[in-house]
């Protein structure tokens, strides 16, 4: 028994020391003045990376801080803690999350915990779908994608609910929400930061990671990516990837579009979707290197194309 004791602790100490040592080596950029982002890895969640995949943001205004997705699990949200702590001793006053994927949000609860004031903002689609079961399916896909890491991470669900149009008002500074139909999953929202000159696009942006389109509409995220190249801002920080300017989002756009028009056009002649693959792999030729391309260019092809054969009875 002592033994098997014994065991137990080391492995524990073991396993809180690989945790600590990964989330140690990631540090929030300094992006403007104001906003930080903890730009994360952009493989898919994995043993390895602890679930952890995305880009938390934070903004520091006078008197408290605004996170903007702060992440996947009770690591990756104390992780924001910690990189929080090392700019500022504000509270934690409002968190957005901009869409349902468990990997941009579930990291509320361990953030709430600490701040049980915070208020937690998202659109009214994306608190219907987290509540109707997403967020706990979410909360097992992590686990098993995961083999465990994100184990204990609890749900802190979203109550303030903001739609397209919508001007706020938080902590002082002045956020737009720009909401545009389906986009990537049902469920966005892309945030302004007026004073920032700062766009957060969720994820219908990943520089140099394909993105998910399970759940997403390609006519209407390239129309939110319109959205957001027409506001012309200094800093757009994408959902997975690095943070840059206004031509990121050109070139996300220009992969969309490029991929549903080739489809579109390649429906007409006949061709199904895996006839079309490499003919549409070598005109994206560019983003062969981006992470996930090989698992997500045939999914998207045959979403897309599911998409372009349903707009033909409208």
């Amino acid at each position: 028994m002592k033994n098997l004791f014994l065991s137990f602790v080391l492995f524990f100490c073991s396993s809180s020391l690989m945790a600590g040592d990964f989330f140690d080596t990631f540090s929030a950029d300094k992006i403007n003045s104001t906003v930080y982002v903890v730009h994360g890895p952009r493989e898919l969640p994995n043993a390895k990376n602890r679930g952890f995949m995305n880009n938390p943001a934070f903004i520091v205004a006078e008197k408290s801080v605004v996170v903007v997705d702060p992440g996947s699990s009770h690591e990756a949200g104390t992780m924001v803690l910690r990189e929080i702590s090392k700019v500022t001793n504000k509270p934690v006053s409002h968190i957005f999350n901009t869409h349902v994927h468990g990997d941009h949000w579930l990291a509320n609860e361990i953030i709430q915990q600490s701040y049980p004031d915070v208020k937690i903002i998202a659109d009214p689609r994306m608190i219907k779908k987290a509540r109707a079961g997403e967020a706990q399916t979410w909360i097992d896909n992590m686990i098993s994608m995961t083999e465990g890491a994100t184990k204990g991470t609890k749900i802190a669900y979203p109550e303030v609910a903001v739609s397209d149009g919508k001007q706020l008002k938080v902590a002082g500074l002045t956020f737009n929400i720009h909401s545009v139909g389906i986009a990537h999953s049902g469920t966005d929202i892309m945030l302004e930061y007026v004073e920032g000159s700062t766009f957060f696009t969720g994820d219908n942006v990943g520089y140099l990671r394909l993105l998910r389109m399970n759940d997403g509409s390609f006519r209407d995220v390239i129309k939110a990516l319109d959205r957001a190249i027409s506001l012309k801002k200094k800093y757009y920080v994408p959902g997975h990837g690095p943070t840059g300017g206004i031509e990121l989002v050109e070139l996300q756009r220009e992969y969309f579009d490029t991929l549903y028009n080739l489809v579109a056009e390649y429906n007409d002649e006949g061709l199904e979707d895996f006839e079309m693959k490499p003919k549409i792999e070598a005109a994206l030729v560019k983003f062969k290197d981006w992470s996930g391309f090989d698992d997500e260019i045939g999914r998207h092809i045959s979403l897309a194309k599911l998409e372009v054969e349903k707009a033909e009875f409208e």
